[in-house]
């Protein structure tokens, strides 16, 4: 029996949600054929670790964004990512205690990664001479920083066409390559009744549904933008969820009762297919999961605060496609609201944009990849 293991890390939910997507992937295409593991890299990471990939990055996406922007442009560099490669193969070994031997001892026929940890320890694994696994990477964003390559990696699964010639020009073979779509689960892609849900959920059907979205660390200027959402002419109602962000949970608890709209508010959900599909609108920063779960479900969005460097990416091959409206500052917001939420023309041209580039069955074919390559097909 084939074995693999799918690696990712917490220190950003939308790396977990994409191996959970993989897993599933596999779990219904190979049954019991095929034993499959998902792991945290950071069950072994040590308390340093764990601080630099949790508590330090949340920092810098709440109060050190435009340093986060530099520091990603930096490391991107060509020559630093030279200088750094060794450096942080080393670091990750030696702060992933027992992660190695972890490996040596479940020896996977295959590693499937989410995240950019194993690019940086390939080489590593690679050493060993009776052991010898495939080595996958799953971009989940639509550009390629640095940290995600590595000679070592057997293939690369990136979210649209646009994103290979990057890859290319970064040294990595073509055919090394394949265009997937960047994995979700299956709910974000399956049909909803959406009057049912909207009854389940009480909205009212004669108004337009704003849903907003700050991924699961809930960062971003949640209660500047329900504010900004008052002079909005459509007559709407708003679905937000905070994340983990209790602050922001207590804040517009307090603050729903001052607008002139209702306010469904949630903390941490798992029902987010089922907001997304009740919805026609929603505004989100560009998190790579995020937007591809939006696309998938044929949601319309504005872009609004966007984490300098990947999520520039995403950005940028959304708007390229029209897929998406991006608000340049915070009264931009209502004025883009009115024109989407009011024009068809323009409504459907978003619509449009994004049916050009949605994959909705990334994990169903990175299992046929890999299951293939692995003489499982």
């Amino acid at each position: 029996m084939k074995k693999i293991l799918i690696l990712y890390s917490t220190g950003g939910m939308g790396h977990k949600k994409a191996a959970v997507a993989i897993l599933k992937a596999f779990q219904k295409k190979a049954g019991g054929d095929i034993e499959v593991k998902n792991i945290d890299t950071l069950d072994y990471g040590n308390s340093f670790y764990r601080f630099l990939y949790i508590n330090f990055y949340v920092f810098m996406m709440t109060r050190g964004r435009w340093l986060w922007g530099i520091l990603y442009h930096l490391s991107n560099n060509r020559i630093a990512d030279s200088m750094l490669r060794r450096v942080r193969q080393s670091l990750d070994l030696k702060n992933l205690i027992g992660f190695e031997d972890m490996l040596l001892k479940e020896r996977p026929d295959a590693i499937v990664t989410t995240h950019f940890i194993l690019p940086g320890i390939a080489g590593a694994i690679k050493r060993y001479k009776d052991f010898d696994p495939r080595l996958y990477v799953v971009i989940t964003d639509y550009g390629p920083h640095s940290f995600w390559l590595s000679d070592h990696i057997d293939k690369f699964f990136i979210g649209a066409e646009a994103v290979l010639p990057e890859l290319v020009k970064r040294g990595i073979p073509e055919e090394k390559v394949a265009v997937t779509g960047i994995p979700t689960v299956e709910e974000f892609s399956r049909e909803f009744d959406v009057d049912e849900l909207r009854r389940t959920y009480g909205l009212d059907a004669g108004k337009s549904t704003i849903f907003i979205l700050s991924g699961g660390f809930g960062v971003g200027p949640l209660e500047s933008i329900l504010l900004s959402l008052c002079s909005c002419r459509p007559d709407i109602q708003v679905m937000i969820v905070c994340g983990h962000n209790k602050r922001a949970f207590d804040n517009i608890s307090l603050l729903k009762e001052k607008l002139n709209y209702p306010v469904k508010l949630f903390g941490f959900t798992d029902k987010v297919p089922e907001l997304m599909a009740a919805s026609d609108l929603m505004i989100t920063k560009a998190g790579g999961i995020s937007v591809t779960e939006a696309l998938n479900m044929r949601l319309p969005m504005i872009l609004f605060e966007s984490i300098p460097g990947q999520e520039t990416w995403n950005e940028e091959l959304l708007l390229r496609a029209g897929a998406a409206e991006r608000a340049g500052s915070m009264k931009e917001i209502p004025d883009l609201v009115n024109r989407l939420l009011l024009s068809a023309e323009a409504y459907n041209s978003v619509k449009a944009g994004i049916d050009k580039i949605r994959r909705p069955r990334a994990a169903e074919t990175i299992v046929d990849v890999v299951l293939k390559e692995l003489g499982e097909v």
